[in-house]
């Protein structure tokens, strides 16, 4: 098909008198192609840009989560009851594990981690932990949660097991959408050996719902970057 341009006649005025200048202009169905072509490029883009961004804050939310745990792991060592390390840690490297300290030690973490509100029952409900969709059967904890609390920068801490904190759930924005498993929501283990320090790391009963990550597999990918 022949296309047509359409010719634009300018008329600039100067002492001389008129002087017509013709110039050639793009027709209406160039544009419009062009644009098509802008928009089928952005379509393709900008969900790829968007997806990487929201991962890499929950990357960045979730290394902050671990420190501030460990920070109160730390903090206890202080203590006498807790010396040499606190009795609350599921073994690694083949090492056995020990639950002994955990009630204490979940007490103590609840007390110095600069909690603003704390539901020792229906966390949901109580508007300590978000609500999201019941996982499968194996991570049958996180769908009847017991204890929950919320940190001073908007964290939601919640355990997998009464008041034991060797895994703990964190929504890395607190009640904020979307809060799906692998997107904002992860769990932390406290893993270690009676004579190390103990560190919180992803693990315990991970799950993600579809389009989501672990916690191991965001860091995984963030080390290869």
């Amino acid at each position: 098909m022949l296309k047509i341009k359409k010719k634009v006649i300018i008329f600039n005025i100067s002492k001389k008198g008129y002087k017509m200048i013709n110039k050639k202009a793009f027709t209406l169905a160039e544009v419009l192609i062009t644009l098509t072509i802008i928009g089928v490029i952005a379509a393709l883009t900008i969900p790829a840009v968007v997806f990487s961004t929201d991962e890499k804050q929950a990357i960045v939310g979730l290394k902050k989560a671990m420190l501030t745990l460990d920070q109160a792991v730390d903090m206890a060592r202080t203590e006498p009851i807790f010396q040499p390390n606190p009795k609350c840690y599921v073994g690694e490297n083949g090492e056995a594990s020990n639950t002994s300290q955990c009630a204490d030690l979940f007490k103590y973490m609840k007390d110095i981690m600069q909690v603003e509100k704390y539901c020792e029952e229906d966390p949901v409900a109580g508007k300590c932990a978000p609500s999201f969709a019941a996982t499968d059967g194996s991570c049958d904890g996180w769908n009847n949660l017991s204890q929950a609390f919320v940190t001073a920068d908007g964290m939601s801490f919640f355990v997998y097991n009464a008041n034991d904190p060797t895994i703990i759930g964190v929504d890395i924005n607190g009640l904020k959408s979307p809060n799906k498993w692998g997107h904002d929501i992860f769990s932390l283990q406290l893993t270690g050996t009676a004579t190390t320090m103990q560190s919180y790391r992803p693990g315990g009963c991970e799950y993600a719902v579809s389009t989501g990550k672990t916690g191991t597999q965001l860091l995984e990918e963030s080390d290869e970057d």
